[in-house]
């Protein structure tokens, strides 16, 4: 996707892609509270589901059957893995449904089991934002970019007791929106590279049960993920440019019901919350006038996430996420998925999603399609596929294994 773009504004408008997928427009009157307040965080890419599993079931995964793609939802159940290792590769083509036709998300991820009670894995996601081409202010060709962001993790998970897991990751943190060209300046602020760390944590419990003639496994899982440094584009260390990385907290449970030798079935439900300070109202002079000041620590900015909307605590529900995703199971190779992700604070993050899977001896292959609830203007994420390919290297007879057969 090629843009000409003067050199002084390339910056304000890869800052304003970068928050296209959360931005809710607000009131041009400031006293109008009836408007919800956007939520602006640096690298929204973080928040989007990478791979097809959790893209066809909802977009959850918090409490869903471990997989190999779990450092992105909840690094502690890696360790309920009957594999003793395996590696992915998804792709999601972005933004195809405003036209685009070189942006994309790669996650590639994998896992390793140390014993029965120790996981390690490590994830890439990488974000392409397609190409720029910088004008300077007489029309004249600068060059060509291709900016990008990037994500590197690794994460250690560990069994306790017989039922529950902790698990813990840390991420570094890099949003490339000029694609390598930036510049510094005596008179303005310089155009810069952000980077950043951030840290991942997970609590896991999987328990066997039978319900009836059916053998069943009931599941809740809780994480909080992006816990990290603000995040800035310009050689300022003025705080009021840096940006807050998408904290996001997930609760949720899930039930896996064992039909018969042939068909499983399993349901997960989940729940979300961005750990972001909303932006306040403020007047013409930049005091705040309802809402409080987000120009706050990190770990400010998570505690008062819970109460610091302008639209009080009816505002403070809406910000609350809510997904649910059932998947089928026929001959342990051949599954379809369906979901619901809803956001109360943004009509355009209200879809259904559909999905498919086939296991081959150790490989396997998955499809999901988002399908947008709303009418008229489809947002980023509408008609977005995500498709993933994985590989098995070997079972292991795990607790799981021997108390289910």
């Amino acid at each position: 996707m090629k843009k000409t773009l003067g050199r002084k504004t390339i910056f304000l408008l890869a800052v304003l892609l970068s928050f296209a997928g959360r931005a809710v427009a607000q009131q041009d009157e400031p006293t109008d509270f009836s408007r919800l307040s956007p939520l602006k965080f640096a690298m929204p890419i973080l928040t989007v589901s990478p791979d097809a599993k959790a893209g066809g079931m909802g977009n959850l995964g918090v409490a869903s059957q471990p997989s190999v793609n779990d450092q992105a939802w909840n690094v502690a159940k890696y360790v309920f893995n009957d594999s003793r290792s395996a590696i992915s590769l998804s792709y999601v083509p972005w933004l195809r449904n405003l036209g685009s036709s070189n942006i994309n998300l790669l996650f590639l991820t994998g896992f390793y089991k140390i014993d029965q009670k120790q996981t390690i894995a490590a994830s890439l996601r990488y974000f392409s934002l397609g190409d720029l081409v910088f004008i300077g202010s007489q029309e004249e060709y600068i060059r060509s970019s291709n900016p990008n962001e990037f994500a590197l993790s690794i994460s250690y998970s560990r069994l306790l007791g017989q039922y529950f897991s902790i698990g813990a990751a840390f991420q570094y943190l890099r949003s490339d929106l000029a694609g390598g060209y930036y510049t510094t300046s005596n008179a303005e602020a310089g155009l810069s590279p952000a980077n950043g760390v951030a840290a991942d944590l997970g609590f896991f419990y999987n328990q066997p049960l039978r319900l009836g003639s059916m053998m069943s496994e009931i599941s809740a899982g809780l994480s909080i993920t992006n816990i990290g440094t603000k995040m800035a584009y310009t050689y300022e260390s003025n705080s009021d440019k840096s940006y807050f990385l998408p904290t996001t907290l997930r609760l949720g449970g899930g039930l896996k019901l064992d039909l018969d030798y042939y068909n499983e079935l399993a349901i997960s439900v989940e729940l979300g919350k961005y750990l972001v300070p909303t932006p306040p109202f403020r007047d013409h002079d930049g005091n705040v006038i309802k809402g409080k000041e987000d120009n706050v620590s990190v770990i400010q900015g998570m505690l008062q996430s819970f109460y610091d909307a302008p639209g009080g605590f009816s505002e403070e529900l809406r910000e609350i996420t809510e997904a649910v995703g059932i998947e089928y199971t026929y001959s342990r190779m051949f599954k379809v998925r369906t979901g619901y992700f809803n956001d109360p604070k943004n009509n355009q993050h209200r879809y259904f999603t559909l999905g498919a899977g086939l296991i081959y001896t150790m490989f396997s292959f998955d499809l999901s399609y988002m399908v947008p609830v709303v009418s008229g203007f489809q947002g980023a994420l509408a008609n977005t596929v995500h498709i993933t390919f994985s590989v098995d290297f070997g079972k292991t007879q795990t607790r799981r294994t021997f108390e289910r057969y």
